[in-house]
């Protein structure tokens, strides 16, 4: 009857931490956890008064990458990319091996140059406009 040997430390912890679970994302080879965050809230006020910026927003990232959460939720017009600048910004601070990480990601909608610019509010107008024409995420 064979033993199995202790798990190594470094295992033991990394098991220790996690408080999520994972699911196989169809037959792509891709673990993702249970929950996933999403990052729609994270970027400027600008955009929507309820959005946490920076400061929170790596709070909160750093948070749920520590229980387990590998898997993070973003889109291009997300406070008109901010949000993915706060995300890039956790994995450089952090040091989170970015190929532990699942980034979902978006494009939808023209992005403005300022995080209260929304496509929402002028859509015809800004895929009209010059300086807007070719930023509609397609």
């Amino acid at each position: 009857m064979s033993t199995r040997p202790p798990l190594p430390k470094e295992l033991q912890e990394s098991l220790d931490g996690t408080k999520v679970s994972y699911v196989q994302l169809g037959k792509s080879g891709l673990r993702v956890s249970l929950p996933i965050l999403g990052a729609m809230s994270f970027g400027h006020k600008d955009w929507m008064d309820w959005v946490i910026e920076e400061k929170e927003g790596l709070e909160l990232l750093k948070g749920a990458w520590d229980r387990g959460v590998n898997t993070w939720d973003t889109a291009n017009v997300y406070s008109n990319g901010v949000s993915e600048e706060i995300i890039g910004k956790a994995i450089k601070k952090f040091k989170i091996p970015r190929h532990k990480l699942v980034i979902l990601s978006k494009c939808y909608g023209t992005v403005g140059e300022q995080p209260g610019l929304r496509h929402i509010t002028f859509p015809g107008e800004m895929m009209s406009s010059k300086d807007y024409v070719n930023q509609g995420g397609e």
